[in-house]
């Protein structure tokens, strides 16, 4: 009986075994709900990735909608420098305009430059926007700590102007442009610009009249007891953007240095004396003179040409004349001129035609420090042509009584006059830029 029981249970045990056996081998093997196992493995991923998705395309709408914003401000600031002029007006509109699109301070910052200070059009006469803010999450702060911060830059260039200058400093702080006492400064169709952004970055005071088709700075002007009168402008202009110098790429020729030297000679008597200056030879190639003085007496004419003076000191003499015609004087290592005073006659054109077609005196800004020259004194002084000397102080009184030329453009660090002086800016027979002034008239967003 027992052995009939313990034969059984054994097959009892197989029986079992084996039926687990096949219940495990036909799950190995099944179809039926794998698509679920491997659904509920990725579908974590799925949905992390559609969120992410959708979080993507809702920072791309805000950082475009935040760049529609920068452009508005941008074209309204300047807008509103075309109405009136004023930086500060402008900046505040572009501001107020940027808050009208959306822009929420409390989220980030909104700068505005006139000029712009980055980018392909800096120092430009543009209006800059330069907005910053914090785009919020939607779902994605499970996953990241912070918002994402988004900056984007707007810019307007100003143009249309449609007068022009022919008086520019570009003397960054203080007196820029001054004219006092009994004086007549007569700016036919052209106006004068100051680039200081000082509170006198012009001054005008006592008997002055000046006539002209606008007056501009980027600081302030103080006109006094001035007399004004205004072409192209109803009042001076203030805060206003630097005026882009267009003469930067003047230089002296390459190589000025290693020409060879050359010299004026003296020649004559008593009151015959005159000096002899080197002739350009037939290419018109320039011409080095490397005299420490020339003390300039009589008159003296110059050959067309392109004459660099190194180091020389050019001193006018009693009635001492200097003439030329088609001729570019330039001038290195501290030259200069000095001396002029009444009875002395400045009389010099420009060259139409050659590397400084247009130029007619010019003062390398890279071996010429700051001094004061003096084209005043009660001499006659006529210059037809550029007058850039960019790190110069000028005492100017020239062109009046019948003296004046069709174009006299005045470039320097400093211009004061100190004469009755009239200046035009008539410059066709020249190729040099000019320099533009008065109103502007469009607007254009070009980044």
């Amino acid at each position: 009986m027992l052995s009939r029981l313990d034969s059984w249970v054994g097959k009892g045990n197989i029986m079992f075994i084996k039926r687990k056996s096949n219940f495990l081998r036909k799950f190995r093997t099944a179809r039926e709900g794998s698509t679920t196992v491997v659904l509920a493995i990725t579908f974590p991923l799925f949905i992390g990735a559609t969120i992410l998705a959708t979080e993507a395309g809702y920072w791309r709408m805000s950082a475009s909608e935040l760049q529609n914003t920068a452009d508005m401000a941008s074209i309204a600031g300047a807008y509103e420098f075309i109405i009136n002029g004023d930086k500060r007006d402008a900046s505040l509109a572009a501001y107020a305009d940027a808050l009208d699109n959306e822009f929420k301070p409390e989220n980030g910052t909104i700068v505005v430059n006139i000029p712009p200070t980055t980018g392909d059009y800096t120092g430009n006469d543009a209006v800059e926007v330069v907005i910053t803010q914090s785009i919020p999450f939607i779902i994605s702060d499970m996953f990241l700590d912070k918002p994402i911060e988004k900056t984007v830059i707007a810019v307007t260039r100003l143009g249309g102007q449609t007068s022009e200058s022919c008086v520019l400093s570009l003397n960054p702080s203080g007196v820029g442009i001054s004219v006092f006492g009994n004086v007549d400064v007569n700016l036919s169709g052209c106006g004068l610009h100051s680039n200081s952004t000082s509170s006198s970055a012009i001054e005008a005071n006592g008997s002055v009249t000046i006539s002209a088709g606008c007056m501009s700075a980027v600081g302030q002007i103080d006109t006094g007891t001035a007399t004004i009168n205004l072409d192209e402008c109803a009042a001076p202009r203030e805060n206003q953007p630097a005026s882009v110098d267009p003469y930067t790429g003047i230089d002296l020729p390459a190589g000025a240095s290693g020409i060879p030297c050359s010299y004026a000679i003296l020649t004559g008597n008593g009151n015959n004396k005159s000096l002899l200056f080197p002739t350009p030879n037939a290419d018109k190639d320039p011409i080095r003179i490397c005299n420490s003085e020339i003390d300039l007496t009589g008159v003296t004419n110059l050959e067309s040409g392109t004459y660099i003076f190194d180091g020389t000191d050019i001193d006018f003499g009693s009635h001492a004349q200097l003439h030329g015609d088609e001729v570019s004087l330039l001038f290195m290592n501290n030259a200069e001129l000095s001396g002029m005073n009444g009875n002395n006659t400045l009389n010099l054109t420009a060259p139409t035609s050659g590397d400084y077609n247009g130029v007619v005196l010019y003062a390398d800004r890279n071996t010429m420090s700051t001094a004061e020259w003096n084209f005043s004194g009660n001499a006659d002084v006529s210059l037809d042509g550029l007058v850039y000397l960019p790190t110069l102080n000028v005492r100017y009184a020239g062109g009046a009584g019948g003296n004046s030329t069709d174009c006299t453009r005045l470039v320097a660090n400093q211009v004061r006059f100190v004469g009755n002086s009239s200046l035009e800016s008539s410059c066709d027979a020249y190729t040099t830029d000019p320099i533009r002034g008065g109103a502007y008239t469009t607007v254009a967003l070009v980044e």
